[in-house]
């Protein structure tokens, strides 16, 4: 009995972390316990951030700014038999936009089943699942826009109910240093009706914005959520760093929790996620313990923008004179213009070119500034800059290069001239 008791009241509270007096009970409550490690570790804290595949759930316009495909998967074990599951896949198309599919799932087993005289009648299930089709797009410049349609199933012992629903959300991008997303939950309010009982979903409004500093080394983010009903404002809050530029470090906190994790990209495309959590489900039921969450992501084709340089190491006095900066563009939208700047160790620009419509496949650079002039010994950045004709901008990572008139003459280094 207290088993079943204590399953009640966490699939009453649909989150199993959920703290905020007045929330249990709420329907689809399943729906605010959260999507992805990397954003739980960060207090679910997303609206505003919405850049990996867990934009599905937390802003559909977020999709819009995303390049490569993705597949998340989520699995969490919980309490008494009790688990939450989240998966996500992302597909972008060239002039189209960006597709996203969802599946949640929140489920408790091993209840034993009693018939009116409480004679068992054997074990059953309760659970609740939703399955999200979301897509997106950009509007103009950094303004896009995204929709998620979501048919949300509910199942308690012989009893089921389904119910059909929309999301609504928009993100706007007006810098690399900050995003602002809205977010408008139940836009179209699912109902789901099981045996004699329909229960509407409430509709709420997220909003929240993100920093991105020192090249997004460091990204603080805040959402504030208002449910139109009687209850107030919720405020997340949460923060990633990234000491190394594979390894994130994030913590968190809303109303129900502080949250603490990490994040390690590897091997390029793969990325592992973890967060950790404590919270206390009421004051009845006690301290409920710890909940580790981890995801795991894979990333691959799609649009992306980079330079390579080879060689990396030249010298325009040397046998090796010049190095070739061969160039990668591929974007949803046609692109109308493009900058390729050379930057050195004092963020100056010492070498531009630019172009209309497609950028060349390579450009080959000879150690010279825009004057002609040679430029000194150092390490220089390529970054590459494309604006599509939507009017986004879309900026490649740096690529190192190194100008060095006094190497020594081993194997793969440069033999200078006399």
């Amino acid at each position: 009995m207290k088993k079943l008791l204590l399953v009640i009241s966490i699939l009453t509270a649909f989150s199993a972390v959920s703290l905020a007096k007045g929330d249990y009970g709420t329907p689809g409550e399943f729906l605010n316990w959260g999507a992805g490690a990397r954003s739980l570790g960060m207090g679910k804290a997303f609206t505003g951030l919405a850049d990996d595949a867990s934009a599905v759930y937390y802003n559909p316009a977020g999709l819009a700014q995303q390049n490569p495909y993705q597949l998340s998967l989520m699995h969490v074990i919980l309490y008494e038999d009790t688990m939450y599951d989240f998966a996500a896949a992302t597909v972008p198309f060239s002039g189209v936009g960006t597709f996203g599919l969802a599946y949640v799932r929140l489920g408790s087993s091993n209840f034993d089943g009693r018939s009116e005289i409480w004679e068992p009648t054997g074990s059953f299930e309760i659970s609740n699942q939703a399955i999200l089709l979301s897509y997106a797009r950009d509007i103009y410049g950094p303004l896009s826009a995204g929709i998620s349609l979501k048919v949300i199933m509910e199942s308690v012992f012989d009893k089921s109910g389904a119910g059909y629903g929309a999301d609504f959300g928009l993100m706007f991008v007006p810098s690399e240093y900050v995003s602002f997303g809205l977010s408008v939950i139940n836009l179209l309010p699912p109902a789901v009706k099981l045996d004699a009982a329909t229960e509407t979903f409430p509709m709420a409004i997220k909003f929240g914005i993100a920093g991105k500093f020192l090249g997004e080394r460091i990204i603080p983010v805040i959402d504030v959520e208002k449910e139109l009903s009687n209850k107030g404002l919720k405020f997340k809050f949460g923060l990633e760093v990234y000491p190394l530029n594979d390894l994130a470090i994030r913590v968190g906190m809303d109303e129900t929790e502080i949250t603490f994790g990490a994040g390690y990209r590897f091997l390029k495309n793969y990325k592992i996620d973890y967060s950790l959590s404590s919270q206390e489900l009421s004051q009845q039921l006690g301290l409920l313990g710890m909940t580790h969450r981890i995801s795991f992501t894979f990333m691959f084709g799609g649009f992306d923008v980079n330079v390579n340089a080879e060689p990396k190491i030249f010298s325009p006095v040397g046998t090796r004179k010049n190095t070739t900066l061969t160039i990668y563009a591929s974007t949803k939208y046609p692109i109308t213009e493009w900058e390729l700047n050379i930057i050195n160790e004092d963020d100056d620009v010492v070498r531009s070119y630019s172009g209309d419509e497609n950028p060349p496949a390579s450009i080959i650079w000879d150690g010279k500034d825009d004057r002609g002039l040679p430029v000194s010994d150092g390490e220089y950045k390529c970054v590459m800059k494309v604006t599509d004709k939507n009017g986004k901008v879309i900026e490649s990572g740096s690529e190192n290069v190194k100008i060095s008139s006094a190497l020594p003459l081993q194997p793969g280094t440069i033999e200078l001239e006399e």
